[in-house]
């Protein structure tokens, strides 16, 4: 089995077996044993994988190199319940996908499930007792797991503690969060600084911060160590990324997109999450304000269909002040109420559209035709009865300013009241 993982070095115990850490474990097994060896965690993500012994099939090849192996094979062998096994045990082939049996030995530590360790059966292995060799590994792997893990919510939480009060409103906090940091050494660099927030679009449940721990957790392994800080909370997630020099816009929107695809691996298909991209800052201080940014950035992602479900900050145009809008204290009542005739009778939804494209093209009337697949006669005819209705000019500039934020302050409150 396989995915994506990578293995880290843990500080050194003085085990029987050479190495300290999975993958100087794993090597040392399968050199003894002279068969290929794999480690994987409970999700069958890869940890560690030793060099082929002519035992490998198909599915160990496919996975070390394309590191991953098929959804549904992977459903197939947790179906087989080796997440509650306590002793090793074998798993049958499958010849349609081409798995070979293969001998599980589940790796625990203190009980707890944290991995697991395959030979495949191939050739003359198979069957037969276990090499005590293997179990003597699969322990020291479960220790070096669990003494990473017992690490790694260590740092966790100190991460999450010096971000959420670099987010505080209070200065005080934010300084004290910026010499934890520092300290503590979360973070490698701090020169260059990018914060996405991700929302999902449903209510909070267990499944969903798992999804976006799992998501965050993907991030980080793909990027420098010390490059990221985290904190996930009921259905959003706020992931800081430093770096010694500033990311490509380009690579921003790569980080983002990758985050949503791995949410959605994680999670119910029909569920999703909206990404929210601030400018580059410079200095931990500034994170609060990346932060608002982003925040500002995933409403649009979330309500406005024409960003796709990313949102960059220094996309939003006119949105970054109209998203900041209390529409719950908004009053209805518009400085020309022709413009809310216009906006409430659903039979001019075509004049609408056409005057909204119209401004957003600033008054080119070739192209706004062309964009709306109608004749230049018909789209003057259609802007001199949004004139009409509104008593607004679209030779004036004010008037224009007027009607322009009013269509889109409109889009924004049809948006927020269709997703709650």
């Amino acid at each position: 089995m396989a995915t994506d993982e990578e293995s880290r070095p843990v500080p050194p115990r003085g085990d029987a077996i050479a190495g300290d850490d999975v993958q100087s474990v794993v090597d040392t097994l399968a050199d003894r044993l002279g068969r290929s060896v794999a480690v994987d965690d409970p999700q069958l993500h890869l940890i560690a994988a030793s060099r082929h012994f002519g035992d490998e099939d198909d599915i160990r090849v496919r996975s070390v190199i394309d590191r991953k192996i098929p959804p549904e094979l992977q459903r197939w062998v947790l179906g087989k319940g080796v997440a509650d096994w306590k002793q090793p045990g074998r798993v049958t082939g499958d010849p349609d996908t081409g798995l070979a049996p293969r001998l599980c030995f589940p790796v625990r530590c203190n009980g707890m499930l944290l991995g697991f360790l395959w030979l495949i059966e191939s050739g003359a292995a198979t069957g037969g007792e276990p090499h005590p060799a293997v179990t003597e590994a699969a322990e020291s792997i479960g220790l070096i797991l669990y003494r990473r893990m017992v690490l790694n919510e260590r740092r966790r939480s100190r991460v999450e503690s010096s971000l959420r009060m670099l987010l505080s409103p209070e200065k005080d906090d934010r300084y004290r969060a910026i010499d934890e940091i520092r300290e503590e050494q979360l973070l490698a660099h701090s020169s260059h600084l990018v914060v996405l927030v991700a929302e999902a679009d449903a209510e909070p449940t267990g499944d969903t911060a798992l999804a976006l721990e799992a998501a965050a957790e993907r991030m980080e392994r793909r990027l420098p160590r010390g490059s990221v800080l985290t904190l996930v909370r009921g259905r959003r997630a706020v992931v800081a990324v430093g770096g010694p020099r500033p990311l490509s816009d380009r690579a921003v929107r790569e980080l983002a997109e990758r985050f949503r695809e791995d949410f959605g691996r994680t999670t119910r298909p029909e569920r999703t999450c909206a990404v929210g991209l601030s400018a580059t800052v410079h200095g931990l201080e500034a994170v609060v304000d990346a932060h608002r940014q982003a925040g500002t950035a995933v409403r649009a992602a979330a309500l406005l269909p024409v960003f796709g479900g990313i949102a960059s900050w220094s996309s939003l145009g006119p949105f970054a002040l109209l998203l900041r809008i209390d529409f719950d204290q908004l009053t209805q009542d518009l400085p020309f109420p022709g413009v809310g005739d216009l906006l409430g009778n659903p039979e001019h939804e075509v004049l609408v559209r056409s005057a909204e494209e119209f401004l957003d093209r600033a008054g080119d009337s070739s192209s706004t035709a062309e964009a709306m697949h109608v004749h230049r006669t018909t789209l003057y005819h259609r802007l001199k009865r949004v004139e009409s209705i509104t008593g607004l000019s679209l030779d004036d500039g004010m008037d224009r300013l007027t009607l322009h934020l009013a269509l889109k302050m409109a889009r924004i409150n049809t948006a927020r009241r269709s997703s709650s």
